[in-house]
């Protein structure tokens, strides 16, 4: 008998524990990508109940399957771990619209997001407290969204880079108000900008990509009040001695890692060394500048060199898009996996990059990041492999959140390659 491999809708918002799909359903797929260890199944079933995968082993008679997804791949939904839900990826990156409009954005953008495959988003940045907001919206089930961990305000100093959406602090007594406003706001993450940054053409800081904009003893701070509240932290590095700072403040992920210097980055090995011996995350946000119009702070072969050595020098790369600056918008995610592959990370690692590592990076690891029992039914179908064809994240074919499946609606699909400067 022939399979059914058309997407049907389960999970009725009426039916549902807050955000989790309730009831039980079961998937079908020619290839599972199960576990931690990403091992691949071949014609092999989920088994979902109330929102978690409860069983995935070999398809059979005994399973009544819901949904038959045919010769897809099916992967952990994907993560990605710097984004701006609360920008438009315009060339104003920087302006603040009224916070009503800011929400609304923040929801197209997440769900955008879903449709391209991606079940959970790290908030790095927004105005007010959008990003909590939106997150409270989505774990209630008010809105259909993607997991979101939010930092809302980012620390920064007087007139610093995302000073738009920031709290300006020049002092350590400002500083640890500033932290304790953000656990106010219900922050998951603290963001600080340990240095300046690119995405402005007229920057108030100057030069300040070249330099930190916090010492030591204030990053320490920073680190250690965010922590006796909960939450973790996450720097916004350029330059040599913000990560530095950084590095030896504790943070728990470093976001860029450029080592921007003029005319052109430069690494320094032995910090790099230390970053893979301690395993502090790295989120380099790739994204569709670096193989299309090039990044700002070296020529493309170097950056991507730089790059390279730093996977050669075992740092936990991790996937990110830093979507929300100027054409990074959510369909663009694939892209950065691409850059990935393009320095030559095996496939098994680029998708570990998305989700395992992800997910444990972001610390949620206990929550989502594979297809595991216990944890969280987040899944993306893939037209194709992505452990032999980088470009099969190009292609989902259905995406699944808590549970739910998600509507992709027809002709949203991306062709490979298109880009920034395309």
């Amino acid at each position: 008998m022939e399979r059914d491999t058309s997407v049907r809708l389960f999970g009725d918002p009426a039916k549902t524990i807050g955000a989790r799909a309730a009831g039980r359903t079961v998937l079908r797929a020619r290839t599972v990508v199960a576990g931690a260890a990403l091992k691949p199944l071949h014609d092999a079933v989920v088994v979902i109940d109330d929102g978690l995968v409860s069983a995935v082993e070999p398809a059979g008679p005994e399973h009544a399957v819901d949904v038959d997804l045919g010769d897809a791949t099916l992967v952990p939904g994907l993560i990605d771990a710097h984004v701006h839900l609360a920008s438009d990826s315009g060339p104003r990156f920087g302006g603040v619209p009224d916070e009503s409009r800011l929400l609304l954005l923040a929801i197209s953008n997440a769900q955008r997001f879903l449709r391209a495959g991606v079940t959970t988003v790290r908030d790095l940045g927004s105005p007010f407290a959008v990003g909590s907001g939106l997150r409270d919206g989505i774990d209630t089930g008010l809105v259909i969204g993607p997991r979101v961990l939010a930092a809302n305000r980012v620390i920064t100093i007087t007139g610093g880079h995302g000073h738009h959406m920031g709290l300006e602090c020049d002092d350590i007594g400002e500083l640890r108000r500033a932290v304790r406003q953000l656990a106010k706001d219900g922050s998951d993450w603290v963001k600080v900008m340990a240095s300046g940054g690119f995405v402005h053409a007229r920057r108030s800081e100057g030069d300040a990509p070249f330099f930190p904009l916090f010492d030591l003893t204030e990053m320490r701070m920073i680190v250690e009040e965010a922590h006796r509240f909960g939450m973790r932290v996450a720097a916004h590095c350029q330059n040599r001695d913000a990560i530095a700072v950084a590095f030896e403040g504790g943070v728990d992920t470093i976001e860029h890692c450029t080592f921007a210097a003029k005319p052109q980055a430069v690494l320094d090995e032995a910090l790099v060394r230390a970053i893979a011996e301690r395993g502090t995350f790295v989120v380099p946000t790739t994204n569709n500048y670096w193989l299309t119009v090039g990044v700002p702070w070296a020529p493309k072969d170097v950056a991507l060199a730089n790059l390279r050595r730093l996977y050669d020098l075992g740092v936990r790369l991790v996937a990110g898009t830093d979507a929300g600056i100027p054409t990074t918008t959510p369909d663009l995610y694939a892209e950065g996996l691409r850059v990935f592959a393009e320095i030559g990370m095996p496939l098994t690692e680029v998708l570990a990059a998305a989700t395992t590592l992800a997910a444990e990076a972001v610390g949620i690891s206990d929550v989502t990041g594979s297809i595991t029992p216990g944890l969280s039914a987040d899944l993306v179908a893939l037209d194709g492999d992505p452990l032999t064809d980088v470009d099969a994240y190009n292609r989902p074919r259905a995406v699944v959140v808590r549970g739910v499946l998600v509507p992709l609606g027809p002709g949203w699909q991306r062709a490979p390659g298109r880009g920034a400067g395309q």
